[in-house]
């Protein structure tokens, strides 16, 4: 059996919803999940979304320095993953959460948008 949760697994999509309605914490609480099964790019892929909706809520709270910190982290694992990845475009992700930190008041905050998963994750 594989180690990989598609797009489609439960936690994912409870991740997804929680990260869309603005619930942080609760998102990263499911993506820990997930994380903690996985290796490799995939491992990359979850921390980098774990830190974005830890930066989000820290955002929300008032903690800026720490969410900006926590946006470049999450930036950086980011960038180790393929577009489309778990059937996010990971590099309009991490584009919106980079805008939204250089001009939050400008920015919209940043959605996780599902499109179709690629072949190669279908398996």
């Amino acid at each position: 059996m594989s180690r990989e949760a598609p797009a489609t697994s439960p936690e994912y999509l409870q991740a997804i919803a929680c990260f869309n309605a603005g619930e942080y914490f609760a998102a990263h609480e499911w993506l820990e999940i997930l994380w903690r099964r996985s290796v490799g790019t995939e491992r990359h892929f979850y921390h980098g979304l774990i830190q974005a909706a830890v930066a989000l809520h820290h955002f929300h709270r008032g903690h800026r320095r720490a969410a900006h910190r926590l946006a470049e982290r999450a930036l950086t694992h980011l960038a180790e993953v393929p577009t489309p990845f778990r059937g996010l475009d990971v590099a309009d992700f991490a584009e919106q959460l980079r805008r939204f930190f250089e001009r939050p008041e400008q920015a919209p905050v940043p959605r996780i948008l599902l499109g179709r998963p690629e072949a190669t994750e279908r398996r």
